[in-house]
């Protein structure tokens, strides 16, 4: 090989390196794709959890407007409300379910 040849091909490989650098560690280089992809898996995850509970409260939503017996339901357990026949206990010690 002479000089020029040398020469040639040390330059092509350093060229080539340097663009290997550039694709791997640019700004919009495999690096950063491999974040964005990551930061995309999470808020597609995020979006999946609301989805579900936008699917739970429309369900709700529409359960207490139609259903009369999950409307008593909620009344009783949430609002503390009984109906005419029903008696309701309540501790008054502080003691919810501690036995001494």
């Amino acid at each position: 090989m002479t000089y020029f040849e040398k020469t040639g091909f040390y330059l092509s490989i350093f060229i080539i390196l340097v663009l290997l650098c550039l694709i791997v560690f640019s700004k919009n280089g495999v690096l950063d794709y491999r974040t964005l992809k990551e930061k995309e898996t999470i808020i597609i995850d995020q979006t999946r959890m609301v989805d579900l509970s936008n699917q739970k409260l429309e369900n709700e939503i529409k359960s207490l407007k139609t259903d009369m017996g999950y409307i008593k339901h909620v009344a009783r357990h949430e609002h503390d409300m009984a109906q005419e026949d029903e008696l309701i206990f309540k501790d008054k010690s502080g003691n919810k379910g501690n036995t001494p």
